[in-house]
């Protein structure tokens, strides 16, 4: 880590320490009412509507490493995979699943607001927050209601909810040291709640961090810049505004074959050789993203709530890479028999956001809900076949495409503008003192154009336009059956709009092409008292025009899966001992059943565990957190046809921190028993089609400071 990024943090928390003389109070994020779950992994809370997991901000201090990013925080609830083969927050998480949704199948928020790529609702995990600047983040495993916005409800949501301002005002430094030559430096500024003329408050984040990874030569360094205000308006207004600003740039690694895992090890990835397609100085990705908002709310006194944000965010990525990085492809381009081929790609996307929303109380218990979200976003993208060797000179090595120059190196030139709009409308009915009940209905409309001189796939020039459109009905019942105890049932229909690949044919204008279309059904329950926090469901989703994805080359191939069954048991629990400590655990039992015929080979459906589980100790007394968790997940199909299994894998993670003075002090050991297993399916090769893996990372250890004064 450069001397320069750690110096500020250094000297700030080493002056902090000398002039303390008091010790910060850690505040946990309240889930309901007082419970075991403090220092809990996650937990449900008691007004859940669905299955839900809330991480909050003590949690991701105690088990997110401070490199960690949201799939980190979320690892260690129910039905949820993750594959992060370069350490925690080190590299973009290769496999996110939940219930064996894959990414694109489910929601990422951030304070209420959806974002994605728009070719297929995808996200990059490493690209825009780092977990310092988030209040907490919840997984909701269901479509929630009408009010739910977002691509792809039916598959759950992952809402990220950034911090806000403490009620003192102060300077918080932070340094992070860890495995793989791994540093992080931040500096905090925040005004306190209330601290600036007329009530306002505003906090600055800045945050540096780099390292050599866990895979070989795949390196990641990342700066982030988070701001936000808030600002009163007279008694019944709030004006929050805020800007997160982030660069990413990191090793790009395909995975590796067996055969190579066997002969190199289970870290084997990129080299440092210019002569190979492995290279680490042709394999990689730079990334430039930001999100910014302005949001409005206004609480009249009547009890009616309104509140509008607008919103805009953008993601430039590059792109570089050897054409075959696991060797099966020699070397030689059309401009020189032996230089090193390669492929070069741009993506250029900025959306422009609006939602608004509106709650007003009527008589007999009734509460009306409405609302909207429009976006409109675009996005560029092209992909070049080049000669690594001659720095990216165009290699033409393809049939060139009439009228469009220089085709012949061009694998794929399109422009596309995706437009969404989902109004809702949704009423609540408190029918008796223990019974809530809801329905509602939410359109989802999608209209996408392209303008693609080269389509991807096909590489013929095309120009189209295509819409589809959905009724979205809702409903849940939520029953009190005593203090500190609820029940509730949730039916929904689900709808996701057809991927851009789908349309890599040669006629996408006329394309058989269908959404996805689901109906959800969950049945749960959660329990509250003052030593156990206690929660589990039964969930049903039936899935028709599936819609699966795998990686050949490092290109996404998008294909039709049929119809798909997705069946499952999950629990969390958190019980209070004696003397500071406490017992977590969480769980589920997960099955999905593809159906066979129309080319769809039956079976289970890929990257569904058939369970997981995570549990262990938690200790906090006398200003010492510590825990010990062991995650295991059950084995899966890496593909359909139940094809290229992943076997069942485990990691055993250790925490432990303290309070002395100002400053907050932890240590965390993650994978305690360096194993190294295969946890996930990369793809498959360009050149043979052989399949490649990703591992487990090895242990890892990080240690922190935070100060405040």
């Amino acid at each position: 880590m450069p001397c320069r990024l750690l110096a500020v943090p250094l000297l700030l928390l080493a002056i902090s320490v000398t002039l303390a003389d008091a010790p910060i109070a850690i505040a946990p994020v309240q889930v309901d009412e007082a419970s075991p779950t403090v220092g809990a992994p996650s937990a449900q809370p008691l007004n859940a509507i669905e299955p839900t997991s809330v991480v909050d901000r003590a949690a991701l201090d105690q088990f997110v490493a401070p490199t960690g990013n949201y799939d980190d925080a979320i690892r260690l609830t129910p039905s949820v995979v993750d594959v992060a083969p370069n350490g925690p927050g080190l590299g973009e998480a290769q496999t996110l699943t939940i219930r064996g949704f894959a990414d694109g199948q489910y929601n990422v928020t951030f304070d209420g607001i959806p974002f994605a790529d728009s070719d297929d609702f995808t996200h990059h995990s490493s690209a825009y927050f780092v977990a310092r600047d988030l209040a907490g983040v919840s997984v909701d495993r269901g479509p929630g209601d009408a009010t739910t916005l977002g691509d792809a409800t039916f598959g759950g949501t992952v809402a990220l909810r950034s911090i806000g301002s403490r009620a003192d005002s102060g300077v918080s430094p932070a340094v992070s040291l860890g495995s793989f030559d791994t540093g992080l430096g931040g500096l905090l500024l925040d005004s306190g709640r209330g601290g600036l003329p007329g009530g306002a408050s505003a906090l600055l984040d800045l945050t540096g961090m780099q390292s050599d990874g866990a895979l070989d030569h795949a390196a990641q360094r990342r700066a982030n810049l988070f701001a936000k205000a808030v600002v009163p308006l007279g008694d019944y207004a709030r004006l929050t505004v805020v800007s997160n600003a982030a660069s990413t740039v990191q090793g790009e690694p395909l995975g590796a074959t067996r055969a190579e895992i066997a002969a190199d090890g289970p870290s084997v990835a990129l080299n440092d050789d210019p002569r190979s397609q492995a290279f680490e100085g042709y394999n990689s990705s730079t990334y430039r993203t930001d999100l910014s908002y302005a949001d409005l709310t206004l609480t009249p006194a009547d009890g009616m709530t309104l509140s509008n944000k607008l919103y805009s965010y953008g993601l430039y990525r590059r792109i570089e890479q050897g054409l075959d990085p696991n060797g099966e492809m020699p070397n030689g381009t059309a401009l020189a028999p032996g230089d090193v081929p390669g492929q070069s790609g741009r993506n250029g996307l900025r959306a422009w956001g609006d939602m608004l929303r509106a709650t007003h109380p009527l008589p007999d218990g009734l509460t009306v809900e409405a609302g909207a979200w429009v976006e409109r976003q675009t996005n560029s993208r092209f992909l070049l076949q080049t000669d690594r060797t001659l720095g990216d000179g165009l290699d033409p090595v393809l049939t060139p495409v009439a009228g469009v120059p220089s085709s012949a190196s061009i694998d794929r030139l399109q422009r596309e503008t995706l437009v969404t709009a989902q109004p809702y409308a949704q009423l609540d009915w408190q029918a008796l003192p223990a019974l809530r009940l809801t329905g509602g209905v939410k359109g989802a409309l999608f209209d996408r154009s392209v303008d693609a001189p080269v389509m991807e796939g096909t590489r013929l020039s095309a120009k189209f336009e295509r819409g589809v459109a959905a009724a979205l009905p809702s409903a849940t019942v939520q029953l009190s059956l005593a203090p500190g105890w609820r029940l509730y049932g949730q039916a929904a229909e689900g709808f996701l709009a057809p991927a851009l690949q789908l349309f890599d044919v040669t006629d996408p204008a006329g394309a058989a092409v269908q959404p996805e279309r689901t109906w959800n059904f969950q049945l749960g329950t959660s329990w509250r008292s003052p030593r156990l926090a206690a929660a589990a469901d039964g969930y049903d989703i039936v899935v028709n025009n599936a819609i699966g994805t795998r990686t050949v080359g490092g290109q996404s191939v998008d294909f039709d899966e049929g119809s798909v069954v997705y069946r499952g048991l999950e629990a969390e629990a958190t019980q209070a001992l004696r003397l500071g400590v406490a017992l977590y655990g969480s769980g589920s039992l997960n099955q999905s059943r593809q159906s066979s015929g129309n080319g769809a080979p039956g079976g289970s459906a890929p990257a569904t565990p058939q369970a997981t589980l995570s549990s262990g100790l938690l200790y906090d007394r006398n200003a010492i957190t510590a825990s010990i968790i062991d995650r295991w997940v059950g084995g899966s199909y890496g593909d359909v046809g139940r094809t290229q299994w992943i076997a069942p894998f485990n990691q055993l993670d250790l925490s432990i921190g303290t309070v002395i003075k100002r400053m907050t002090l932890r240590a965390q050991l993650f994978n305690l028993l360096d194993s190294r297993k295969v946890d996930g399916l990369a793809g498959y090769t360009v050149a043979s089609g052989t399949p490649l893996f990703w591992t487990q990372a090895g242990r890892s250890v990080f240690v922190s400071a935070t100060a405040w004064f």
